[in-house]
């Protein structure tokens, strides 16, 4: 629950059961989370490292945890951070990018699609796919449809789909209802605040690519064919795939008292949305999106935004990036809502 801080699967374990049953040693957390003794060791040291926990000198000595509304927005705020500077880094490499020189071998790599053919050639790398689709989504939408329906398609036999959408995607009308869909559907998707570029990948091997600026489409779009350049958009996706939060709006966890109303709402608010886009796709008034958020405040014991953020993973509203399929294991479900290259 608590990987998108950066912890390790361990370190999460330990630290919430330190949190549960306050201060104790660590043969008693082998017995519990029956974990070997090296791995107890690890977490413990990764978990001190990041001021999570303290260790007495006693022997053995005592493991006492750091109150999680205090250190743990420390480590949240930390963690934006650094993806803060690494958007930073992407578009200082996507400016040498485009500034670079271009060998002639790159006319073997890359092709300008025109612009009368990128609908088609979108829908027909699509349709090749035989094992899996990833792509980043954003507005500006050059090829803007109703609905994928090559998506649609591919999902039914088992080509599996990853979508990381930017936050302006979701702020659209029609949005949320779309998600329904493509949720049914089987699409895992997740959600940051801004992609770099617009991209998709189909099964590792071909992509499309165009890239962004403030809310236009400042390149035309190119065709990238096998080479280092592919790897490293492949390489890119993966690293942006662990660090965007998972969109399930009705993926409620059984422990969890908020309704598939409330955890919607929790969810456009992680992902970055205004009230006012909020109140957009759920349909109600922005006096009612803030007071909706204040009582999730009160139930989660938040005093601010951030800290209900905190709050919601430590107590299983939410489920982190760490999830490998964007989707939660206890009858969870991923959503999404694809629209173009």
């Amino acid at each position: 629950m608590l990987e998108t801080l950066g912890l390790s699967t361990a370190e999460s374990q330990v630290y919430q059961l330190l949190v549960r049953t306050g201060r104790t040693d660590a043969e008693r957390i082998q017995q519990l989370l029956r974990l070997g003794a090296g791995h107890v060791e690890e977490a413990v040291g990764g978990l001190v490292d990041r001021g999570l926990v303290t260790t007495t000198d006693d022997q053995p000595a005592q493991l006492i945890p750091s109150p999680p509304d205090i250190a743990g927005e420390v480590l949240l705020l930390a963690r934006m951070t650094e993806l803060t500077k690494a958007r930073g880094a992407l578009d200082r490499l996507a400016d040498e990018y485009r500034s670079a020189p271009r060998p002639d071998v790159l006319k073997d790599m890359t092709e300008v699609v025109p612009d009368e053919e990128v609908a088609l050639r979108y829908h027909q790398i699509q349709a090749r796919a035989r094992k899996e689709v990833v792509r980043f989504d954003a507005p500006p939408y050059l090829v803007p449809e109703p609905l994928n329906a090559v998506e649609i398609d591919q999902l039914a036999p088992g080509v599996r789909f990853r979508t990381v959408y930017d936050r302006l995607g979701l702020e659209e009308d029609g949005s949320r209802e779309e998600i329904l869909q493509y949720a049914e559907a089987g699409e895992q998707a997740r959600v940051l605040n801004h992609v770099p570029v617009k991209m998709i990948i189909v099964d590792g091997s071909t992509a499309l690519l165009t890239m962004r600026s403030g809310e236009a489409c400042t390149h035309p779009v190119v065709h990238i064919h096998p080479g280092p350049l592919l790897d490293a958009l492949v390489t890119l996706f993966e690293l942006v795939w662990e660090s965007a939060l998972p969109l399930h709006p009705m993926a409620v966890q059984p422990r969890s008292e908020l309704t598939d109303d409330d955890i919607e709402l929790l969810t456009l608010l992680l992902s970055g949305l205004t009230d006012a886009g909020i109140a957009r796709q759920l349909r109600m008034g922005r006096r009612t999106v803030q007071r909706r958020v204040r009582d999730l405040m009160d139930r989660a014991g938040a005093a601010s935004r951030i800290q209900l953020g905190w709050q919601a993973a430590r107590l299983g509203w939410i489920a982190g990036p760490a999830d490998p399929t964007g989707t939660v294991p206890e009858d969870g479900s991923p959503s999404g809502r694809p629209k173009e290259a």
